[in-house]
């Protein structure tokens, strides 16, 4: 299927949005959206992550007249009234109280509907504020934060390394893919490779980690399409000096493009298989100081990513296995009898026992 053109896509986001901001959003400022502690795979071991969801003044390119991402619903989960610096700071502080009685190695991961770096967002003093709390804690090893490329800069990552000092520091960013095609036609992203490569380069030199946010499945892809642009988009990642990758099945939020075609049968999220697949093409390479994640949202339900049902809740508790343990022989116990339907849904051309390489 054929996306919109760049100016077709983005009015259509912007319409869908502006509809949908005027139905659901609350009005919270001090009390983060949410927060809670998990087990979870830290760089190089298995630990404890402290995962804080401010309630901010939402993404900014979600709020242009672009509209923002054409599967993303996050920005629904924004106040009205946009939450001052010192409301910013009580909601850190409150979901902080959270890990008081964590004793092993812990990491903390800040996440907004948008970017920790843009200061629109997150002040500079808010910034300072959270990132000196938790270098007061000797417990955290560390400190992940999600931001779109054209935040990134010396300036401010050098004045995050000061603060956390040997904290290690994890910038995440969206690429959902290694096509700028697929990423501003499909995705309505608003950036290209030379962007996200210009971060990375600054981050790297800066000391500081970057995990790759990969889409599987954007809308208009085909399944088997889906899978090899996954394939390549991680390869290119792990290239260029991402430390982590993190895929993230399209789930299909409300009020979003994605959600307009699947309300008319136009889009259909990714098969478990799928996911299954990718990473056991992506696992076979992987390094120290490299790490592969899989999001678990929405998992089994038929807005998400899932299979035929019956083996669903089996599958996303492997791929939460995967994750934790970096193991990839976890994923060979996948097994269910509506793995020939995938095969066939995606039309028998799929890259049975071949490398992604033959497809370039």
């Amino acid at each position: 299927m054929l996306g919109y053109n760049d100016s077709e896509l983005s009015n259509k986001i912007f319409q869908i949005r502006q509809k949908s901001l005027n139905r659901y959003r609350g009005d919270f400022i001090r009390r983060p959206v949410k927060f809670w502690l998990e087990r979870d795979r830290l760089l190089n071991k298995v630990g404890t992550s402290l995962v804080v969801i401010l309630a901010t003044r939402g993404c900014s390119w979600a709020l242009s007249d672009k509209g923002g991402c054409s599967m993303c619903g996050y920005i629904y989960d924004t106040p009205i009234t946009v939450p001052d610096s010192e409301s910013l700071i009580k909601q850190f502080d409150l979901a902080y109280d959270a890990c008081r009685s964590v004793e092993d190695s812990l990491a903390v991961k800040i996440f907004t509907s948008g970017s920790f770096l843009d200061e629109l967002e997150i002040p500079k003093a808010v910034r300072e504020a959270i990132f000196k709390k938790i270098a007061s804690d000797e417990r955290v090893e560390e400190v992940i934060v999600e931001t779109r490329p054209q935040y990134v800069n010396y300036e401010i990552l050098s004045e995050c390394h000061d603060i956390l000092r040997d904290i290690y520091l994890e910038i995440g960013i969206g690429l959902e893919t290694s096509n700028d095609e697929i990423r501003n036609h499909y995705i309505n992203k608003g950036f290209n490779l030379n962007e996200f490569e210009r971060a990375v380069s600054i981050a790297n030199k800066s000391g500081v980690g970057v995990k790759s946010y990969i889409l599987i499945k954007p809308p208009f892809l085909r399944e088997r399409e889906a899978i090899i642009d996954s394939i390549w988009s991680a390869e290119y990642s792990f290239k260029i000096g991402v430390n982590s990758i993190s895929f993230n099945p399209c789930t299909v939020h409300r009020g979003t493009l994605v959600e307009y075609l699947w309300n008319q049968g136009k889009y259909r999220p990714p098969w478990l298989w799928s996911v299954i697949e990718i990473l056991k093409i992506i696992s076979k390479n992987l390094t120290k100081n490299k790490r592969l994640i899989c999001s678990l949202v929405g998992i089994g339900s038929e807005k998400g990513p899932h299979n035929c049902g019956k083996c669903d809740k089996r599958i996303k508790d492997l791929l939460a296995e995967f994750t934790l343990n970096q193991n990839p022989e976890v994923l060979l116990k996948a097994e269910c009898d509506c793995k020939n339907e995938w095969r066939d849904y995606c039309e028998d051309e799929f890259i049975w026992n071949r490398t992604p390489n033959k497809y370039k």
